[in-house]
């Protein structure tokens, strides 16, 4: 894969909320191509989050080893100090601290996406002060973070958004 091509990682609630489109087929199976191709990853914790939603894990586990960052990405040098400023600044992602969000994927996804210069997706609220995308406008951990719509039109998967479509619940059909 060329440096050129950007590296998309996938956060756990995308992947489920993309079940709920009636193109939900054509969106999975252009992911897994992704997958496939090097261009689209998350982390070995997203999965372990997914055994929770049956529908997207059946569709996806047969294709988790090539979504899966590369365990030597995931646990290098680079990743563990970015955990560390992960662990000092955006506390509310570590499980540990007993906060109101203990995904396991959050503090890893935002390190390796900070660590390697990947694109994070995630339809975690954008102005809220406690969710991924505030962890990825830290100093420290700066990083690209777009909502699920957004990735799917800059992939060119999905060609629209109407207005109504003004969040991601609303964008894929979510009650």
């Amino acid at each position: 894969m060329s440096p050129s091509v950007p590296v998309y990682l996938i956060d756990t609630d995308v992947l489920e909320h993309i079940r709920h489109r009636s193109d939900s087929a054509k969106i999975y199976s252009a992911l897994v191509g992704m997958a496939k191709g090097g261009s689209l990853k998350t982390v070995k914790q997203v999965f372990g989050e997914l055994k929770k939603h049956n529908t997207a894990y059946g569709i996806l586990h047969p294709h988790e080893k090539h979504f899966l960052v590369p365990p030597k990405i995931q646990y290098c040098t680079e990743v563990q100090l970015k955990l560390d400023l992960v662990r000092q600044h955006a506390e509310y992602l570590w499980p540990q601290t007993g906060g109101k969000n203990p995904d396991p994927a959050d503090p890893w996804l935002v390190a390796v996406a900070a660590a390697h210069g990947y694109a994070l997706v995630t339809d975690e609220s954008q102005t809220s002060t406690a969710c991924i995308p505030a962890a990825c406008r830290h100093p420290t951990l700066t990083t690209k973070c777009i909502s699920g719509p957004h990735f799917l039109i800059e992939v060119g998967v999905v060609t629209e958004i109407k207005p109504e479509h003004i969040s991601p619940h609303a964008f894929f059909g979510i009650h």
